[in-house]
């Protein structure tokens, strides 16, 4: 019988390998990242199915479909965090001084996390996590009110312009928790980024998405992991 050599990814912008076009306030894919290269190295049949804007409750029902179809992989990369751990900044600038959930709460984006794990291994599929890119708050906070959101009321309501790095980082931290903790193998995206000492030129000017030379640095830490960890398959 011939080796299963599917490696699919469920993700979001990231890993779909979307940027901002250079000179535009407009996205695109570009191939920077270089995801069907590495495949072509490690000779994997590459399945991305991340999704602009997915968070893990549509990843979850994305994958499960999937693994109703009979589709099962070798390896998931999960690679989701990003837009789970951003706010509805329109209800944020209207009342500032209201509480204000993140678009999936930290324990249910952690529960949704372990099981998918779960369902994957049930499924003999290999479960790999990754960590997110760093951001950049000061650039997100001057994107999110380009068109007429209140950044005083935003920034009443976070204390600080840095609460949105420190929250989107608290996801990561918790990717890297529940590696550890089901012995999940780990891409670590972002101590590539940190690594530099000036983070904003691999951030486009969104402060979010990774620019070209970030997108380089994902290929980097990605080839790094297909190589060092045993079987991604």
């Amino acid at each position: 019988m011939q080796k299963n050599r599917v490696i699919s990814i469920f993700g979001d912008s990231i890993l779909k390998g979307v940027r901002m076009l250079s000179g535009t306030t407009r996205y695109g894919t570009t191939d920077d990242i270089g995801l069907e290269s590495i495949a072509k190295q490690h000779d994997w049949i590459l399945d991305n199915r991340s999704r602009f804007g997915c968070t893990v409750q549509k990843g979850e029902l994305l994958l499960n479909r999937q693994l109703e179809k009979g589709e099962a992989p070798a390896a998931v990369l999960l690679e989701y965090g990003g837009n789970d751990a951003d706010f509805r900044w329109t209800e944020v600038s209207e009342r500032p001084f209201d509480e204000h959930e993140p678009n999936t709460p930290l324990p249910v984006f952690t529960e949704t996390m372990r099981r998918m794990i779960g369902t994957l291994r049930a499924h003999g599929v290999k479960p790999v996590l990754s960590t997110l890119p760093p951001i950049s708050s000061e650039r997100y906070l001057d994107w999110i009110t380009r068109d007429g959101l209140s950044k005083e009321n935003i920034l009443t309501w976070l204390g600080d312009a840095n609460a949105i790095y420190r929250y989107q980082e608290k996801y990561s931290l918790a990717i890297e928790r529940l590696a550890a903790e089901t012995g999940c193998s780990l891409v670590d995206l972002r101590s590539a980024f940190l690594e530099k000492r000036a983070l904003l030129p691999y951030l486009c000017a969104d402060g979010i998405h990774p620019s070209d030379l970030g997108q380089k640095l994902i290929h980097e830490a990605l080839s790094h992991a297909a190589d060092a960890i045993p079987a991604f398959i």
